[in-house]
């Protein structure tokens, strides 16, 4: 999943930075992993990556956003910034309504059990919507299945329509954004348009975390001074 970060940032960045990339494939996949296992990971991981003497830590795993991003950036701050995927996910949801009718504007969340038990997403979303007028709906769902289908290769199979649709069918409300809450998800992208449009969400807008962590790296002039190609 990760994967799907690192190509948005090759996208964007690629002439001007190295990447240090680490899959963590011993214990993948996070989403059915325990919150004090997650953390015990991804603390390990950063101090890998501290070893490589990285300039920037990005957590490009939503199910490690979702449960160890603040007790790794409150250990890690004073030796490097680390991006995590759900702030800049919501800041591009909000960067991106544009008109809204009736002042109200629905948002779907999709990911593994532990980003949508955590309701990370649901917070942050809440958070922001303070400085707002905007009714905010927001759902969540779960969708374990879709990291297997993207492991085994199968993201344009008969069977990943089958299972998209039993999935997201459970939304109630018509959607405005959905937020694709795991890094595996942008693999699935041709598959989950073609269901949410199946369903009747037309001019659906995608959130993407690769591309949403881009947008942070080029817009935060604090963490390094780069510019997209």
């Amino acid at each position: 999943g990760g994967l799907s970060v690192y190509k948005s940032l090759c996208k964007s960045f690629r002439k001007q930075i190295s990447i240090v990339y680490l899959g963590d494939l011993a214990h993948l996949p996070y989403g059915e992993k325990s919150t004090q296992s997650i953390i015990r990971y991804s603390d390990k991981i950063c101090t890998f990556l501290l070893e490589k003497k990285v300039d920037i830590i990005i957590i490009a795993c939503n199910s490690a956003s979702s449960v160890a991003s603040k007790y790794l950036i409150s250990k890690y701050y004073q030796k490097v910034p680390i991006i995590e995927t759900i702030n800049p996910s919501v800041r591009q949801v909000y960067s991106n309504i544009k008109i809204i009718k009736d002042n109200s504007y629905s948002v779907g969340i999709i990911g593994t059990e532990t980003t949508v038990q955590s309701q990370a997403y649901d917070n942050a979303l809440q958070s922001y919507n303070k400085h707002t007028k905007i009714n905010l709906k927001i759902e969540s769902i779960a969708c374990p299945l879709f990291v297997p289908l993207v492991e085994e290769g199968w993201e344009n199979t008969e069977i990943a329509h089958q299972i998209a649709t039993k999935y997201l069918s459970q939304f109630k409300n018509k959607l405005d954004t959905i937020i694709l809450a795991c890094t595996h998800y942008p693999i699935l992208f041709k598959t989950l348009d073609f269901v949410f449009q199946k369903l009747g969400n037309k001019n659906l807008q995608f959130i993407n975390s690769g591309d949403a962590i881009a947008q942070e790296l080029y817009s935060n002039n604090n963490l390094f001074k780069i510019v997209p190609k």
